[in-house]
């Protein structure tokens, strides 16, 4: 009798770790709030537009060839981390979610490919000569304050996405009400 009561202890200990295991696993597979998800974005991009400044500042010293390729390698894992961290973000607990995370890897494209325009564009700078690198590097801040602009915008058009009217209150308010959207909406 002691033995029967054993295995089923044993069988309900071990369906009880199932349980739970599953109901773990299932609540970390909800998608995540409106409110996360717009500061989820806006913490990515931030983050990313802070490695983008950091193209040409050189703390202090003087900015060489060398340094904007070290740069530039940075900047191009910064991207690498931005397109991940936004696509596995997957999309909000909202009725146009569907939209949201098609208009949100469009966004993500557009992005990524303006950035590698800068990479190019900063590469030849870093491959010019001595006497022309100063002025070539001039010439590309132009370019990175594109770049800058176009992150913020990039949040601007998420929070005033094309998706159903019913979700676009709550979309608008979750852009706003998050802190790490302030800093791109003062820049844009």
């Amino acid at each position: 009798m002691r033995r029967n009561w054993f295995i089923a202890a044993i069988g309900i200990g071990i369906a009880a770790i199932v349980i739970a295991a599953v109901a773990m696993r299932l609540s970390d597979d909800d998608p995540p709030t409106t409110e996360e998800w717009a500061g989820s974005v806006c913490t990515s991009l931030s983050d990313w537009r802070e490695s983008i400044a950091s193209l040409t500042d050189a703390g202090g010293e003087p900015l060489t060839a060398d340094s904007l390729r070290d740069k530039l390698s940075d900047a191009s894992d910064a991207t690498s981390d931005l397109v991940t961290q936004l696509r596995d973000l997957g999309p909000p607990d909202l009725e146009a979610s569907d939209e949201l995370e098609q208009q949100l890897n469009a966004s993500v494209e557009e992005l990524e490919s303006r950035f590698d325009a800068v990479k190019d564009s900063a590469e030849e700078v870093a491959d010019a000569p001595a006497g022309e690198f100063v002025q070539q590097l001039a010439a590309l801040g132009s370019d990175l304050a594109a770049l800058q602009t176009a992150i913020s915008e990039t949040a601007t058009t998420l929070q005033n996405a094309d998706v159903a009217e019913s979700s676009k209150a709550e979309l608008q308010q979750a852009f706003a009400d998050a802190p790490s959207c302030e800093s791109l909406r003062s820049e844009s």
